[in-house]
């Protein structure tokens, strides 16, 4: 898990180094909402009805240190999810890759 996670994602996607920046940062854009997403509706489905209101609250209107600290209360093993889907979706993207270079070969 950890070597994939330290993997370039877009290299995993096929992208080289010609590949517009423009190009890599809409990509990368994406990715981090696909991620940020998983993320939300694991963290959920660990929370009461109770509990998923005040959160969806706070992000909504909440400080930054207010969803830390609510997080941080509820959830501790945050980032332990988020390294989860980001290896997920690195998986996804070598898949893809390898697919789709085998398809053009």
């Amino acid at each position: 898990m950890t070597q994939l996670l330290h993997q370039n994602i877009l290299t995993l996607f096929g992208f080289t180094a010609t590949t517009s920046q423009q190009t890599k940062n809409e990509l990368m854009s994406r990715l981090i909402e696909l991620v940020e997403k998983r993320v939300l509706v694991k963290i959920l489905d660990r929370m009461t009805a109770v509990q998923q209101e005040e959160f969806l609250r706070i992000l909504e209107i909440g400080t930054d240190e207010e969803k830390t600290v609510f997080l941080q209360s509820h959830v501790p093993d945050v980032a332990r999810l988020i390294d989860s889907e980001v290896v997920h979706l690195k998986q996804q993207a070598h898949n893809f890759g390898k697919r789709f270079s085998q398809a053009a070969a």
